[in-house]
């Protein structure tokens, strides 16, 4: 088994209701790996993206500061999807 770790998190109870369905009908086992797949998704899709992209993203989305700018972002590309689809 892979070196897991306990990873607590608040989602709606709607979104919950969801995962218990897809779990319901068979696409995962449980929880935690319908949550540990939608992680991978989520890190496969954006170790993908330019820094541009990113910069982008973050900057629509108000996570980078009004001062701040593309260039201020140092993005760490050789470490670009190491590891992301292992379990």
């Amino acid at each position: 088994m892979a070196d897991t770790v306990l990873l607590q998190v608040r989602i709606s109870s709607a979104l919950l209701r969801r995962i218990d369905e897809l779990c319901q009908e068979g696409l995962f086992r449980n929880r935690s790996e319908a949550v540990s797949d939608a992680i991978r998704m989520l890190l496969a899709r954006y170790s993908h993206t330019s820094p541009e992209a990113r910069a982008t993203a973050l900057y629509l989305g108000g996570r980078l500061g009004r001062a701040g700018n593309p260039e201020d972002i140092v993005f760490r590309a050789e470490e670009r999807g190491a590891g992301v689809l292992e379990e």
